[in-house]
């Protein structure tokens, strides 16, 4: 094979490989379900755990999941005086599987879905603040900034609210209430009930206020940036 036509077959695998991988890109880049269409008013709320599962213990034996629950009712008060439709995944001390909340998120057509949790690590108490997680790529079918955006939006109002460490956004591809519901999907790991001081403070009405209302705060921008104006309810 001569030279020039050994480098015109290498430019050819070159261009082959290049195209592929942008095809195959593009097609990552977005998970959308064209037959579901959110609806502009409907929130999501899930309180994480519940019943059987009590999630983290925190550093003083408190229960994530009675902590994610007490939340998640003032953010379900907050929200519905805004006048959106808020629905809660529980409203008690109960256990529901994972899959039934994201099932619940779906037939409602929520705008959102955004599960509240706790966090915790073992032997390293000193560990504190808020992560929010997201699954990546997942779109919105009204508009909204993708689940990425979302995510982000929420961690930096919460931290400008509340002042507390930011641990940043994770992508997990692995958590149920992520990848199965169709609508921008977080959870948001509200501070490390194994830290000591971060518990004390996730106990309170005053903290947990100050979450909600950085939550809220956060939510309108992040509605805000939608440049459709009318949207179907």
């Amino acid at each position: 094979m001569s030279i020039k036509r050994f480098r015109l077959v290498v430019i050819i695998l070159v261009l082959i490989i290049v195209i592929t991988i942008s095809l195959i890109f593009i097609k990552r880049s977005s998970i959308i379900d064209k037959g579901f269409k959110s609806s502009e008013k409907v929130i999501v709320i899930d309180p994480g755990h519940g019943g059987r599962d009590p999630g983290a213990i925190g550093f003083s034996g408190s229960y994530e999941k009675d902590i994610n629950l007490e939340i998640s009712k003032k953010l379900f008060e907050a929200l519905k005086s805004k006048g959106y439709k808020v629905i809660l995944t529980r409203d008690k001390d109960e256990y529901i599987d994972n899959s039934l909340r994201a099932d619940l998120a779906n037939k409602k057509r929520a705008r959102v879905f955004i599960s509240i949790h706790g966090n915790a690590i073992k032997d390293k108490a000193s560990v504190k603040g808020i992560q929010v997680l997201y699954r990546p790529h997942r779109e919105s079918t009204i508009g909204d900034l993708d689940s990425s955006q979302l995510a982000e939006i929420i961690l930096n109002f919460m931290i400008e609210g509340t002042g507390a460490k930011n641990m940043g956004t994770i992508v997990r591809n692995d958590l149920m209430v992520l990848n199965r519901t169709k609508m921008p999907a977080i959870l948001i790991e509200c501070g490390f009930i194994s830290n000591e001081n971060e518990e004390k403070l996730l106990l309170t009405e005053d903290y947990q206020k100050r979450l909600v209302d950085s939550i809220v705060t956060g939510l309108e921008h992040y509605f805000s940036l939608n440049p459709d104006d009318e949207l179907d309810s």
